[in-house]
């Protein structure tokens, strides 16, 4: 094992993580679209320089809102991220929506993108069309078998990891 993953609440597994954090390391800037309480966040902060913008409005999937992210309903979620991750100096935390953070973005202008936001086909669809363009080495996200239809769909030519639930496409 290279990447030791703290006791963070999330549903990412090791090799998951691992991987997120060696590909990371290759990069020069990331994107996460959607950090919950952090999990992979660390991985990806562990690994990049650089720096690795954080996208999430803290609130809960709309679809797991009765489930997985019912604590959203209760408490401010973002409290938790910050006491796991707050410590990196290369963690750039945008609270908005992944749509409207996007527009913050230039064309081809970050290295990695790792989209595990909501996984209902309209905001993976969103979530696509949305930051495809501005990455410039290697877009992927997680959850494969909840998004396979729009991937199909919108990259036909995506790879799953072997071993993990990530999915990804070099660029």
């Amino acid at each position: 094992m290279i990447y030791k993953p703290p006791d963070i609440e999330g549903w990412m597994s090791v090799s998951e993580l691992e991987w997120l954090f060696l590909r990371a390391r290759e990069m020069r800037s990331v994107v996460e679209i959607g950090c919950w309480k952090g999990k992979s966040t660390h991985a990806l902060l562990s690994g990049c320089p650089g720096p690795v913008f954080a996208v999430d409005h803290f609130k809960g999937s709309e679809n797991e809102l009765h489930g997985a992210h019912a604590e959203a309903k209760k408490k401010d979620i973002s409290l938790d991220f910050i006491s796991n991750v707050g410590m990196f100096k290369n963690l750039v935390l945008m609270r908005m929506e992944s749509t409207e953070a996007a527009k913050y973005f230039r064309e081809k202008s970050v290295d990695m993108i790792f989209i595990d936001g909501c996984h209902k086909e309209d905001a993976v669809r969103k979530d696509i069309s949305c930051w495809l363009p501005i990455c410039r080495r290697l877009f992927c996200g997680h959850d494969t078998e909840m998004v396979k239809g729009v991937l199909k769909d919108m990259i036909p030519n995506f790879k799953k990891i072997n071993g993990t639930s990530i999915w990804s496409i070099e660029l």
